[in-house]
């Protein structure tokens, strides 16, 4: 391992970092809780006071009423973390449930506009979508992450962005870069984060040549994972004086450190941005299904596997085209509770 030290600052913070009191109103990124301050800034843009609060309706993507809770009038819904069907975040008041269904949506999901001209995408507008089947997910072309919650869709070009992508902010402050960064267009562009290539969306500095992937600039400034018991930090180059090359904890390659990475000052330990990755964070899970060729109920379920773990069918879990292919990723099957039978999403 090697003794990590940085120039100019500390773990996730940059000399270099943007006045926050330059523009109180730009979204600074990365985020302590990435998703949860991102689905708040998102549903920020959904003006709540303007918005009549029945106490039910009909809404598109669903079949049966939906109620109102709000915390002012209903204070006996029990504690219990249940995710939106919209944004597959954390469920708050106030929200709309269905009394036959476990289907919960926030109000400013309830009320996403259901066509939307988007600025990295402004050729065709793009439609409001949900899965067909709760278990059907897709990949967001801006983040770069699969859920099962409603996105944005061009069916024209194929081009997808889960809601809280698509909201994002057209100008942004991050804590790896002095000057603010606009919304781009990705064109093979080399990100400055992760130093692969993107080609759909992006930031850019206006100043200078810096430029990230929208998925780098999504990803929060702590994470945890089952190989540390700490929280792991996002830091920023330089990086200097360590005694040897430096390896990723997941992958065991070698580092490049002209690039972010996550690290761990307790443990001395690091790791690339896409090995340690959540692809499905924005995923509801839940719900089963019956199938022909088992007697069982199936449950749709998160379960850690490695690339070349198979199925009952025979076939990978893993759908992800990864850099290196020998890393665990808890990705979504079908299981059986009552014997070792998984089937992965291909099959069902």
């Amino acid at each position: 391992m090697f003794c990590l030290e940085f120039c100019g600052f500390r773990c996730g913070e940059n000399e270099n970092e943007v006045d926050k009191s330059t523009d109180p109103n730009l979204l600074h990124l990365p985020m302590t809780n990435g998703s949860l301050e991102l689905f708040r800034h998102f549903a920020k843009q959904i003006n709540l006071e303007d918005i009549e609060r029945e106490a039910e309706l009909i809404h598109w993507s669903h079949e049966h009423p939906l109620i109102l809770f709000d915390v002012q009038k209903d204070d006996d819904i029990k504690d219990e973390i249940t995710l939106c069907d919209g944004c597959v975040q954390p469920i708050s008041f106030p929200f709309y449930c269905c009394s036959q269904c476990n289907y919960f949506l926030h109000l400013s999901c309830v009320n996403l506009p259901r066509e939307l001209r988007h600025p990295i995408h402004h050729e065709h507008p793009m439609v409001l979508c949900q899965v067909m089947k709760f278990y059907k997910t897709f990949l967001c072309d801006a983040c770069c992450v699969w859920t099962n919650g409603f996105y944005y869709n061009c069916e024209t070009c194929k081009f997808i962005l889960d809601v809280k992508c698509a909201f994002l902010p057209t100008s942004i402050a991050h804590q790896a870069h002095k000057n603010p960064l606009v919304q781009m267009k990705g064109s093979k562009h080399l990100c400055n984060g992760s130093g692969f290539s993107f080609s759909t969306s992006g930031f850019k500095c206006d100043d200078c040549r810096f430029k990230i992937s929208h998925d780098s600039a999504l990803l929060p400034g702590t994470i945890r994972h089952r190989l540390d018991k700490h929280p792991l930090i996002l830091c920023y180059p330089p990086f200097f004086k360590h005694v040897d090359e430096f390896h990723c904890e997941i992958c065991e390659r070698e580092m490049n450190p002209s690039y972010w990475l996550y690290y761990c000052s307790d443990c001395d330990q690091s790791f690339h941005l896409l090995c340690i990755k959540d692809y499905y964070s924005n995923v509801k899970y839940g719900g089963t299904i019956e199938v022909n060729c088992h007697p069982h109920s199936l449950a749709f379920v998160r379960k850690a596997r490695k690339r070349f773990s198979y199925c009952s069918c025979g076939h990978s879990y893993v759908r992800v085209i990864f850099v290196h292919t020998d890393i665990d990723i808890e990705c979504p099957i079908f299981e059986c509770g009552e014997c070792n039978y998984t089937l992965c999403l291909d099959c069902i």
